[in-house]
């Protein structure tokens, strides 16, 4: 008795059933990335006596969908000679991916007013 038959269907079901489960898994991966949700933080520092942020996201169940983020700074710039004043100027990171770093750096002679981050 040769049962050739039963071996090959039994092996074609497995392959199909292999195959449908692996795309799935395919296919729910880049789903499950594009909702991911993060938290997303500004750090502020010096750097040679200049203010820097930088800003990073963090994958979080409470935090919300983000496609790209940056880093602001508004630092207070002090302009003139002898009757000196601050002028308030808003500095924007490049727009990254939730899993790069974004940084900028204010100029010379600036103070540091706030830092935060702009999502989208």
């Amino acid at each position: 008795m040769n049962v050739t038959w039963g071996k090959r269907a039994v092996t074609g079901a497995l392959a199909a059933l292999l195959m449908t489960s692996g795309l799935a898994l395919a296919t729910a991966v880049p789903a499950e990335a594009a909702g991911a949700k993060y938290t997303c933080k500004a750090k502020a520092s010096l750097s040679l006596g200049r203010p820097v942020s930088t800003s990073a996201c963090k994958k979080s169940a409470k935090g919300k969908t983000v496609k790209k983020h940056r880093a602001v700074l508004v630092c207070d710039v002090v302009r003139g000679r002898g009757a000196e004043h601050t002028i308030a100027w808003t500095v924007k990171g490049d727009w990254k991916k939730p899993t790069q770093k974004s940084s900028v750096k204010c100029g010379f002679s600036s103070f540091l007013r706030s830092v935060k981050v702009e999502t989208k």
